[in-house]
């Protein structure tokens, strides 16, 4: 498969908006930019699939993305607090590979992987008044890798199912750092997920989920410090239809 597309990326509300208000988490000022210009993206797309079965896949896929005017957060510290804004860079690239596998290990069971090998850079516009940290580096929010990974279980009648998904992102960079203080990092968590389906008669059916049972915790580092932290808990839920 080959494609080529043209994609965008409007600004939200609360980037456009030019009033200050502050983040529930962290406590950053946070101020619009009424001036952002929407992010034109150009995509070129290949993908090879190969299907040994009706529920097998092997996939590898190469990407390139290029960006015009991506619209990134920036971090500076002022004497009361840190402040937020959002700017366009001037363009940006990015480009990488997919590899995916679905196996059936046995009738009922099967195993499925996903990873996304990435890198990406970013060309800033320092004409704004911003004395950027670091004028070489990657898109703000960009890992340098993705993983899913997982089992699953369906029974023959389709009614009971079982998944467990492990999940890991790369570091990537959170907020892009004003002079003199380095860009903010939210570092790799594992995330652990599991769901389950069963029948409790003939038409009622009860469904249990388990979020982030690791507990993974969120951490957002500012050069050798660790700026803010903290553990979202496990989520637990169950329902029935």
């Amino acid at each position: 498969r080959f494609a080529v597309s043209r994609t965008l990326s409007r600004p939200e509300y609360r980037e456009l908006s030019p009033v200050t208000f502050r983040d529930v988490l962290g406590g950053v000022s946070v101020t619009g930019n009424n001036n952002l210009k929407r992010a034109l993206i150009n995509n070129i797309d290949l993908r090879y699939e190969w299907f040994p079965t009706n529920y097998e896949v092997v996939s590898v896929g190469i990407f390139s993305k290029h960006f015009i005017n991506p619209i990134e957060r920036t971090e500076q510290a002022t004497s009361g607090a840190y402040q937020a804004r959002f700017q366009n860079a001037i363009s940006a690239t990015n480009y990488g590979i997919e590899l995916e596998l679905r196996k059936q290990l046995l009738t009922n069971v099967s195993t499925f992987s996903n990873i996304t090998l990435m890198h990406s850079l970013v060309q800033l516009d320092t004409t704004q008044g911003l004395s950027v940290t670091d004028k070489s580096r990657s898109l703000v929010g960009q890992a340098p890798y993705v993983m899913n990974t997982g089992v699953t279980y369906s029974s023959l009648d389709g009614r009971t199912n079982a998944t467990l998904l492990f999940n890991r992102v790369g570091d990537r960079i959170f907020a892009a750092g004003v002079m003199p203080l380095p860009n903010i990092m939210e570092k790799a968590r594992n995330l652990l997920d599991v769901t389950v389906k069963i029948p409790l008669a003939q038409k009622i059916t009860a469904r249990i989920d388990m979020r982030n049972m690791l507990n993974a915790r969120y951490s957002y580092t500012q050069g050798t410090l660790e700026r803010e932290g903290f553990n979202a808990g496990r989520t637990l839920s169950f329902g029935v239809s």
